[in-house]
Parts: structure tokens; C-alpha cells; sequence
């Protein structure tokens, strides 16, 4: 994420200054880039209260793409060429001094904290010193969607996107200005985004949400709506001015509305719209993007949206954005693994705060130097500080210097020992093969068929009475990844049993493929599920699921761990309506359990551990042996 990468506003920068001069016009940026960071922040930090936080990455992406399009076409203008190479070494001095502050002390704290914040920190770290994260993410197969054990590093994915564009738009931009002219360039440009935002829409639609978020091809279009803004407002960026002339009172008017417009449309979509939702993908966040565009517009003028955009705090918050968005992740993650369950969100509160201290640490002793006297020259200074006597006290570039060093050296250790795979990835691994091959089980089990017409009419049994169920009887279990994880030991105990489940299923997709198997005749006398790990049970459907489908069977409903989440208690409670209503349906209080003996979960809380996992398949049994 680096819409902070415009230059530095100093007299003494060596960096091209931004497209226009005015003053309310870079307080007004950098109050916007405030506000953009801080969508993140609320996001990661309190997720479930702030679901759409996340459209804060696309406004960085349309004001990158704004800023960066201006600059280029400012310096062609005033020296008839741009310098790539200097181009791209400024972004190098921009970005590259605090990532390489920031890698090292965060993975030598994975020493510290443990709880398999270290786990697939190698790839982690290829992808940031590369900027392919991104792409390593998609190729791993991440999903946004199970985020109990998220990876340390997960959110440098944006700042791939940002550099691989910063690699070829350049050259796009210039050939076709060249060949094209700027007003053609312009058109190319927005069909461009248009269809960037298809792909994102079709991708999604092809079941890869996670392809269709993070792909450059994808996830562009905001990166190119602002790159068509800055060349359609060309005359005036090229003139260095707001404005030719003074602005009307109309066009300042209009300006205003339009930018208000967007402002209300980002916020509505930060509070209303969920990451996992069909409106994000299926032109959502193309639309986010159209008023992050009509926001910045607004703010690019004299007017009174950059004015209160320009207020002082928010431009303070802004300035230092993309400090504060390298390390309150990390700080999160850290905090959050740490502390009780209970707590989780007083614990990223926190994260927070101390993720704004060490962004302003960043930028007075790393970002700010680097951009104004260069990396060399200001590792020099570094080196100068740790060999100067004591006397003077621990100054800030000592500080730093001294930190990088403990931290390089500690980080070398981190990577050596990180395992690539968590506990709990590693489980549901396993799981996900055991899965896959239970499906030969699933298709054995025949339909059941009506008695022969001439046999004596037996006395119809009651459908929901209670049946135990013996320890070692086939089930068929329907669930998230809980029931992946745990679908070996399952399947082991009781042969012949077979799992339907993927990882990161909502109550919706557990409900529907339970249906589908009933209606193929492909259920066990026996069914588990265990349901409301990523999400709400839909209470009513449930009620319905077991009175109907699966009349006739013993049902195990487990009742999930989700310490912290929003919706563990609608989800729990729930599960426990459902089953007290039924005798034939057997409560498997995993909550509880693991609650009560938090050795049998894994670091996330959620999943059982290795050693929790005949624990988990021994509640079950009791469950259902018990009426």
C-alpha cells in the first residue's frame, strides 16, 4: 500500500514535487491518504465492526495512480523525456529503507511470541524483498475467508500489486502518449480499468475470490482510474497550478458535491460491505473506486472537501501512512496471539497505537532521510551514530541503527527454524487428502429402498427419537475446516465414514451440500456437522435441515470454537436451540472442551491440535453414545 510514496515536500528534496503546488491541494492528499489508512486499520483491528475497511487499499491505489500518472507527465512536459531509471530509484528510496527496517524486526518477535507466527515466514519474506506477494499468496492458496492463522506478512500483497505497476505503467504510459497522443491514452486507459474490473468479476464467478482480489490483472483497475484522471486533467497538472485561472463558484460547487458524493459511497462501503460478499467483487469495489476518484478530484482542487481533508491531525496520520500500514499488521498479529481470547479486540486496539509510535519513528529516522538525502548517505549517518561516544544518550538514528542490527542478526535464526506450515495448516493438509478420498465412501452408501409391497406393514418408528450410537459406527460428516482438520482421526475411528467439507464454508455451504447428499441417498444413519466457524447459523434453516432431511438419523451438532468473534454467540446459540428441540440430535459442546483445556487447540484457538484431535473424536463419540 503506498499511496504515501509522493516525494517528500521539502526545499531540499531531489524528488519532483507533486502535480500541484497549492498547499491546501498536498494537505488535502495527505489527509485523504490519512483517511484511507485508517479504513485498514479499523478493518484489520475490529473486523466485524468496520467489514469493508478493506476499500481503504483501493482509494491508496486510485490516488497512487493519479499521483504517479501526474508526476511522469509533469516531468516529460518540463524536460521533453522522462528518466525511468531515476523514476524508479525514487520509488526505491521511497520504499524499499522502511520494508527493510520492518522485515527483520518482525520476524526475529516470531522468536519471541511464538504461537506459529513464524510458520511460512521464508515464502513470507521472498515475496515482500520481491514484491511478489501477491502472487505467492494466490499460489499458496490463502484465503481471505479462514483468516483464524493469518500469515504474518499477508498484507504486503497490495504493495506487490502497487510495484508491479510501477514496473510497466511507465512504459505503457510513455509509448502511448507517444504514439497515441494523451487524449487516446486516456481512452485505452479507462477501457483498461473496465476491464480489470471484469476480471475481477469473472474470476470470482469461477470460485477464486482469492485470484480475483489479489491479481494484477484483477485488482488494477483503481490503479488505472486514477491514472486516467491525471491524464484527462493534464492541461492544468502541466501547468503547475490548481488552476489556470480562479474557479468559479459554480465548478468549486459542483467539485464539492461530487467529492461528498464519493466520500459518503467509500464510507458507506467501509461500514456496509463485507470482504466475502458478492458486491465486492461483482463491480463493487469498481465502484468504490469511481468515488475515490470523484473524492480526489474534489481534493485536488482549492475547495472545501480538500480543506477539511487538510485538517491537521488527519494529514499528521497521512503523511506517515505507509509506515503505519508495514507495521500495524504485524503488531496485530503478535498482540492478538498473545493475549486471552476475551480480549482480542482491546489487544489490536492496542497493536494500533503502538503501530503509530513506531510509524512516526519510521518516518522521522528512515522514510524522511532516505528521500532527502538518499540511502547511502543516510546509512552513513547511521554508521556515525553507533560509533559516537554514549555520552549524548541514545539518539534517534543510534536507535534505529542499533535495532536493525540486534534484528538482522535474530531474524537469521527466525527464518532457519520457521516450519512452512502451521500447525493447523498442516492438519487441515492432511485433512484435505483424507477429504478427497472419503468421497469412494460417500458414493457406497446405496439409497434406501421401500419394503416389498406383499410385506406386513411394520409400525412407522419415530423419526426424532434418540438412538445411541455405537463407537465405532460410519458417519457422514458435513462441515468447514474444523471437520477437515479433524476428518482423519474421524474417519480412522469409525470405517466407512465419509467427509464432505472445505475450508472456509459458511453455515449456507454446509446446509446445501448436506441437502445434495440427502437427495442422492448418499447419508449414513449417523450425521455430523459442525458448522459456524467462519460465520451465523441460520437458526430457522438448521431447525429445518434436521427436522426434514435428516428425520430418521442420529445428528451430531458440534458447537464451534470462536473465542473473540462476532458471531460466536449467535452461531453457538443457535446450534444449542436446534439441538435441545430434538431428541435425535446429540449436542458435541466443543466450546466448552476447549475452553476448559485450551492445550487440545491449536495457537488460533479454533482448530483442535495435533494432540486435541482424538480428544475432539472421543466428544463426538460420547455425543452420540449418550441420550
Amino acid at each position: 500500500m503506498t499511496a504515501v510514496l509522493t516525494e517528500q515536500k521539502a526545499p531540499d528534496t531531489r524528488v519532483p514535487s507533486p502535480p500541484a503546488t497549492s498547499r491546501a491541494h498536498l494537505a488535502g492528499l495527505d489527509g485523504l491518504r490519512g483517511l484511507a489508512v485508517l479504513l485498514v486499520v479499523a478493518y484489520h483491528a475490529l473486523p466485524e465492526r468496520v467489514p469493508g475497511g478493506f476499500v481503504g487499499v483501493d482509494v491508496f491505489f486510485v490516488l497512487s495512480g493519479f499521483l504517479i500518472t501526474a508526476l511522469l507527465l509533469r516531468e516529460r512536459h518540463e524536460n521533453g523525456r522522462v528518466h525511468l531509471g531515476q523514476f524508479w530509484m525514487r520509488r526505491i528510496r521511497r520504499l524499499v529503507p522502511a520494508l527493510l527496517v520492518l522485515l527483520p524486526v518482525v520476524v526475529a518477535l516470531t522468536l519471541v511470541v511464538g504461537r506459529d507466527t513464524g510458520s511460512g515466514l521464508r515464502s513470507q519474506v521472498v515475496g515482500a524483498l520481491t514484491w511478489t506477494s501477491n502472487w505467492i499468496q494466490i499460489g499458496q492458496g490463502w484465503s481471505y475467508s479462514d483468516q483464524h492463522l493469518p500469515p504474518l506478512l499477508n498484507h504486503l500483497w497490495s504493495l506487490g500489486i502497487e510495484e508491479q505497476f510501477y514496473l510497466l505503467w511507465p512504459l505503457l504510459l510513455l509509448g502511448g502518449v507517444v504514439v497515441l497522443k494523451r487524449r487516446r491514452t486516456f481512452w485505452v486507459t479507462a477501457v483498461l480499468a473496465a476491464a480489470s474490473v471484469a476480471m475481477m468479476a469473472t474470476w470470482y464467478l469461477l470460485g477464486d475470490a482469492n485470484r480475483a482480489y489479489m491479481g494484477l490483472d484483477s485488482h488494477a483497475f483503481g490503479l488505472l482510474m486514477g491514472a486516467a484522471l491525471a491524464l484527462s486533467t493534464a492541461p492544468h497538472l502541466l501547468n503547475g497550478r490548481p488552476e489556470d485561472q480562479m474557479p468559479t463558484i459554480g465548478a468549486t460547487h459542483r467539485r464539492t458535491v461530487i467529492g461528498l458524493a464519493g466520500l459518503a459511497v467509500v464510507i458507506a462501503f467501509a461500514a456496509l460491505v463485507p470482504w466475502d460478499g458478492d458486491v465486492t467483487f461483482l463491480g463493487g469495489l469498481g465502484l468504490a473506486s469511481l468515488a475515490a476518484l470523484a473524492l480526489i478530484h474534489a481534493t485536488a482542487n482549492p475547495g472545501p472537501v480538500a480543506t477539511v481533508l487538510g485538517w491537521a491531525p488527519l494529514r499528521w496520520i497521512g503523511e506517515r501512512s505507509y509506515g503505519l500500514y508495514l507495521w500495524h499488521w504485524p503488531l496485530i498479529v503478535f498482540a492478538v496471539r498473545l493475549a486471552p481470547a476475551e480480549h482480542a479486540e482491546l489487544a489490536a486496539s492496542v497493536a494500533v497505537v503502538v503501530a503509530v509510535a513506531v510509524a512516526a519513528l519510521s518516518y522521522r529516522y528512515v522514510e524522511r532521510p532516505m528521500c532527502r538525502r538518499g540511502i547511502v548517505t543516510t546509512l552513513r549517518d547511521w554508521r556515525f551514530a553507533l560509533r559516537r561516544p554514549g555520552r549524548g544518550g541514545l539518539t534517534g538514528p543510534r536507535l534505529v541503527a542499533t535495532t536493525s542490527v540486534i534484528a538482522l542478526v535474530l531474524s537469521g535464526a527466525a527464518l532457519a527454524q520457521a516450519p512452512a506450515d502451521s500447525e493447523v495448516e498442516s492438519l487441515i493438509k492432511v485433512g484435505q487428502e483424507v477429504v478427497l478420498e472419503s468421497a469412494d465412501d460417500l458414493e457406497k452408501v446405496s439409497p434406501e429402498t421401500e419394503p416389498p409391497a406383499d410385506d406386513a406393514p411394520a409400525p412407522a418408528p419415530d423419526p426424532y427419537a434418540c438412538q445411541a450410537v455405537p463407537g465405532d459406527a460410519p458417519v457422514t460428516a458435513f462441515g468447514d475446516s474444523v471437520t477437515v482438520a479433524t476428518a482423519p482421526a474421524l474417519l480412522a475411528r469409525r470405517p466407512g465414514s465419509a467427509a464432505v467439507a472445505t475450508v472456509g464454508w459458511q453455515y449456507s455451504d454446509v446446509a446445501n451440500a448436506l441437502r445434495q447428499a440427502a437427495a442422492a441417498g448418499q447419508l449414513q444413519p449417523t450425521v455430523v456437522i459442525a458448522t459456524g466457524t467462519n460465520g451465523v447459523v441460520d437458526q430457522a434453516d438448521l431447525d429445518s435441515l434436521v427436522r426434514n432431511e435428516l428425520a430418521g438419523r442420529q445428528v451430531a451438532l458440534v458447537m464451534p470454537s470462536i473465542p473473540g468473534r462476532s458471531w460466536a454467540g449467535q452461531a453457538q446459540e443457535a446450534i444449542r436451540a436446534v439441538a435441545n428441540a430434538y431428541p435425535h440430535v446429540h449436542l458435541v459442546d466443543w466450546t466448552g472442551l476447549a475452553a476448559a483445556h485450551p492445550e487440545v487447540v491449536a495457537a488460533d484457538r479454533v482448530h483442535p491440535s495435533l494432540q486435541g484431535q482424538s480428544v475432539f473424536v472421543d466428544l463426538v463419540g460420547n455425543a452420540l453414545a449418550t441420550c
